[in-house]
């Protein structure tokens, strides 16, 4: 075993590093023919072992010439004579010894950097291997553990709270008032002079009065939404730097996005986030599928599936890579006592161009009319004596629906000239009509009244 403790390398001149690699040379062309040689030429002196001095240091005389090779320092005799016994070498592992022989002239007459590729290809083959060696970082080959990329990533996590409140009808015979709580996470992805942007899911922030966003696990200022696109579940929110200043914090860290494609089943993940509401924490993982399908709040999402732990609170939060770079925002877990291990996030390439559009733009105007029903179909129709169509059972309170005077109860049959046969078809013809218009709706009222009403359509957004 070498032993490199204590060992100082000399730097060689020019002529030196010639002959050397002259000697190198000769070395390489006799290992190829797979026959290693003595040669009385690279033969240590027998003053080798001692150690150098402080002339051996000094600058060698203007007449190189007559001067004898410089004895090699205790690192290289020790190397040459492991080079030099008369053993039959692999071609692979004798080529790998001639290119160490090479770095170390390049370094200045050290053999160090070849002991330092041998011990990265170690730590490769480890890697493969699924040997416990860290975690790679993929721009640069360095090997950094789970604890830097968390203590990298996690300044550029917050956490998200939430406040609710609303009115709840039944069947139009009483309501009741609600207040309720969430939490959630978020991801820093851009900072200006008079603000920062913060990336969410939508069903974190859907309808809340009042948006706060956590900083430091302690340190909370309140957060407005500029945008959502509910189709994709991506939210963006955005808090004053003059609130955050206010606040105490003085910087912010910006996330850094990656590329999700460039994912394998198998790649190590990190998730980062406000789980149970209880602070910032994180779980790790693997990509365990890259793409999965599911449906939240209605929206079918294409997202990628991980082994990472995903509980209520981390939604919005960072999936992170080995790279330390954000490939994913977590977005749902599949809830079932029977299934373990399967979380899910929205991929980065997919949330990046949605987040940059929403910050600059805000949110598209999105057609609104506030109820929620259900379908009474051919089949139903008979069985409740109620005619086919949409059946209203809750109005939101200040609607477009409760300023046009529908009712629960009420079964919608036309909307905008267009017969409705099912809620999926009211659904549809209001997405088509341009907010602020004002639309003819017939319903039935008391399962035998036919009733025209006009509505003006809304805005979701606003």
């Amino acid at each position: 075993m070498l032993d490199f403790e204590d060992v100082t390398p000399r730097k060689r001149t020019t002529d030196e590093n010639n002959e050397i690699k002259e000697q190198i040379e000769s070395t390489a062309e006799d290992i190829k023919n797979e026959t290693i040689e003595e040669s009385a030429a690279m033969q240590p002196e027998t003053d080798a072992e001692e150690p150098m001095t402080e002339n051996a240091e000094a600058a060698p005389e203007e007449d190189t010439e007559k001067e004898p090779v410089p004895q090699p320092s205790v690192r290289e005799y020790h190397y040459e004579e492991q080079v030099k016994k008369p053993v039959k070498k692999k071609k692979g592992w004798a080529r790998f010894i001639v290119g160490c022989l090479v770095i170390g002239i390049a370094g200045g007459g050290s053999i160090g950097a070849g002991y330092g590729l041998v011990d990265n290809l170690m730590t490769e083959r480890n890697a493969v291997s699924g040997t416990p060696s860290g975690v790679q970082k993929a721009s640069s080959g360095e090997i950094y553990s789970a604890t830097d990329i968390v203590k990298a990533v996690k300044p550029s996590v917050v956490s998200v709270s939430t406040k609710i409140s609303g009115v709840t009808n039944y069947w139009g015979a009483f309501s009741i008032p609600y207040e309720s709580e969430g939490a959630g996470s978020g991801v820093i992805f851009y900072s200006d002079d008079s603000r920062v942007a913060i990336a969410t899911n939508n069903h974190v922030v859907e309808g809340a009065k009042t948006i706060y966003v956590t900083f430091e696990d302690d340190i909370s200022v309140p957060a407005k939404v500029i945008g959502t696109r509910s189709e994709s579940d991506l939210a963006v929110l955005t808090v004053a730097w003059k609130d955050l200043n206010d606040a105490g914090i003085e910087q912010v860290t910006t996330a850094v996005f990656g590329d999700s494609d460039a994912l394998e089943v198998g790649s190590e993940v990190i998730a980062i986030g406000n789980a149970m509401g209880m602070g910032l924490s994180a779980t790790d993982g693997i990509i365990s599928m890259k793409e999965q399908t599911i449906h939240v709040d209605g929206n079918e999402l294409g997202v990628l599936q991980t082994s990472a732990a995903i509980n209520s609170g981390n939604s919005g939060g960072a999936l992170v890579n080995a790279s330390g770079e954000v490939i994913g925002i977590n977005t749902a877990k599949y809830n079932s006592s029977m299934v373990e291990g399967m979380g899910y996030a929205i991929p980065s390439n997919y949330i990046t161009p949605i987040v940059e559009e929403l910050l600059k733009t805000g949110t598209q105007p999105k057609p609104y009319i506030g109820i929620s029903g259900t379908n009474i179909t051919e089949e139903t129709a008979p069985m409740y004596k109620l005619p086919v169509g949409a059946l209203v059972l809750e109005i939101v309170e200040g609607s477009p629906a409760e300023d046009a005077g529908l009712q629960i109860g009420d079964v919608i049959t036309q909307f905008n000239g267009q017969t409705i046969m099912d809620m999926d078809a009211l659904v549809e013809q209001v997405g088509q009509t341009e907010v602020g218009s004002v639309v003819d709706m017939y319903v039935i009222r008391n399962g035998n009244t036919g009733i025209e009403l006009e509505i003006k359509i809304g805005d979701k957004n606003v």
